[in-house]
């Protein structure tokens, strides 16, 4: 019998196939090394639960201490004597297995409770109004089972505390969403089967190239597998979903099979059969189809629409660093091409404070304030940095005023170079439209090694616990390179369109 634990859970919800990988995969192609910002993210929680406790307010029984079996038998005396509250027992059930950071006994039942780093919900405004997280709900729902079974739960609910301090209540009997008829706690009923499958072998599912992949240690095996078995889950936008649903309504979801459909055939065919291709419209359907093409033949990037880009004598390629674990932005970098010719300009944290982070801000903010908006664009890739700034503003209000702030990310002048043009108008022989994938296609090389935005994370860390300008350093050329890179990607399209224009007016169409 499979023994069920909230890590397995997580896994799971990240990625179905890493459950079965860990056990039956090729173990020789996983790869072992430590990742830099999953032990940072580690740390940081440890750290914050510590805080937590260190301020809790109330007497509580620690169990932390001593082998697992001393623990659980700890836990087990506890739970009988109805201690108010229970600090990292370890529940044993069947089955099941966990520890959870807190049990509260309320007078009436033991509730579980974790200690999240993280937001307790996810969308809405913070206000109350997003939604529970999958894998914390699953893993409450494991306490309340186990529990439950030993007769001391019975509402099946838990509680997040996160950054803000509240207890938020988990209620795992409530749907899941108003278009989904299943209670949180049914899906963590299905999840455990489908978990327990897994490890048994008695059910298997392939890898899925997705963009969290490239964290985990099998990343390289199961881009391996994917490039031998010329899998859709390469191509851009495909992800598990889609890829099975080709499989299962085409029989097939090899890449060189999709360039070959007949995409009216297949349109024609949805339009009878509501059942045939659900979930992937007749748009999504040509696009990937196209994707399939441009891939297979390596074929140039695709521009399906017109577009053009400001006149202006100076332009400003924009990218931003933070640290997501902490709320914390330490970077703001950039790129400047005016008739001076080209520089560097960072604002920059030095030290982790409020105050550091504010300054760094609000020099940003004069810096963009100072160049007249009918004669400068300023390009940044993807919404993060206009969602960042929006954060920053409601941190430290005396910078800037919201209206002004939306007033520069609403000038036409500002321009979000992937959710304005790339994903909307252009299609490319990659399987990631992202900064990096696409700057690399157009011969842009970063002078890092290995440049990701986690380890920038990293590096800053770094600074800030050895005050070594090297890391700091890294950080900023890393800062730059994706300026530089965004400025690679804009003027590729802008030459695109002048001789689109030059060759042929009338060259765009549906598809070009």
């Amino acid at each position: 019998m499979s023994t069920i634990t909230p890590s397995l859970l997580y896994d799971y919800l990240q990625c179905p196939h890493k459950v079965w990988r860990d056990v039956h995969g090729p173990q020789a192609e996983k790869a072992d090394e430590e990742n830099p910002f999953l032990k940072l993210l580690w740390e940081r929680g440890v750290q914050h639960e510590a805080d937590v406790i260190a301020n809790f307010g109330y007497a509580f029984l620690d169990c932390s201490r001593g082998t697992e079996a001393e623990r659980i038998a700890k836990t087990n005396q506890a739970l009988a004597d109805r201690e108010e509250y229970i600090y990292q027992g370890i529940l044993a059930h069947g089955d099941l297995f966990g520890k959870p950071d807190l049990l509260h006994f309320d007078g009436t039942e033991y509730v579980p409770i974790e200690i999240k780093s993280g937001a307790a919900e996810e969308g809405g405004d913070g206000d109350g109004s997003g939604r529970m997280k999958r894998h914390y709900a699953v893993q409450l729902a494991l306490y309340a089972e186990i529990l439950n079974r030993r007769g001391l739960n019975f509402s099946r609910k838990g509680y997040i505390i996160d950054p803000s301090g509240e207890r938020i209540e988990y209620d795992l009997n409530a749907l899941r969403g108003t278009r989904t008829p299943e209670t949180w706690f049914q899906f963590f009923e299905r999840s455990c089967k489908e978990v327990s499958s897994l490890l048994a072998d008695n059910e298997r599912n392939d890898p899925a190239i997705m963009s969290k992949c490239g964290t985990c240690g099998w990343y390289a095996s199961c881009k391996k597998w994917a490039v031998s078995a010329d899998d859709a889950s390469q191509l851009f936008y495909v992800g598990r979903t889609t890829r099975d649903v080709f499989r299962r309504d085409l029989k097939t979801s090899r890449i060189a099979d999709l360039v070959t459909l007949d995409v009216e055939a297949l349109v024609e065919r949805k339009r009878s059969d509501r059942w045939f291709l659900r979930g992937v419209g007749p748009d999504v359907l040509e696009r990937i189809i196209l994707r399939a093409s441009l891939m297979k033949n390596d074929a140039e990037p695709v521009m399906h629409s017109r577009f053009d880009f400001p006149a202006v004598s100076t332009d400003l390629f924009f990218d931003i660093e933070s640290d997501p674990t902490r709320d914390f932005v330490y970077l703001h970098g950039f790129w400047v091409r005016d008739k001076r010719g080209e520089r560097f300009v960072e604002f920059t944290a030095r030290t982790f404070s409020p105050e550091a982070e504010r300054r760094a801000w609000a020099d940003a903010i004069r810096f963009i304030r100072s160049h007249d908006p009918e004669k400068m664009a300023m390009y940044y890739y993807s919404s993060y940095e206009k969602t960042t700034y929006r954060r920053l503003r409601r941190k430290y209000p005396d910078v800037i005023g919201e209206t002004e702030l939306e007033a520069i990310f609403a000038h036409p002048n500002t321009i979000d170079l992937y959710s304005d043009f790339i994903y909307p108008q252009t299609d490319w022989p990659r399987g990631s439209y992202g900064i990096k994938a696409l700057a690399d296609y157009l011969g842009f090389k970063w002078r890092d090694e290995s440049p990701s935005g986690a380890l920038s994370i990293q590096w800053f860390n770094d600074y800030l616990n050895t005050s070594d300008e090297k890391y700091l350093n890294r950080v900023l050329e890393y800062n730059e390179d994706d300026c530089r890179a965004t400025m690679i990607v804009k003027d590729y399209l802008k030459r695109r369109m002048d001789n689109a224009v030059a060759v042929q007016p009338c060259l765009f169409a549906e598809f070009a």
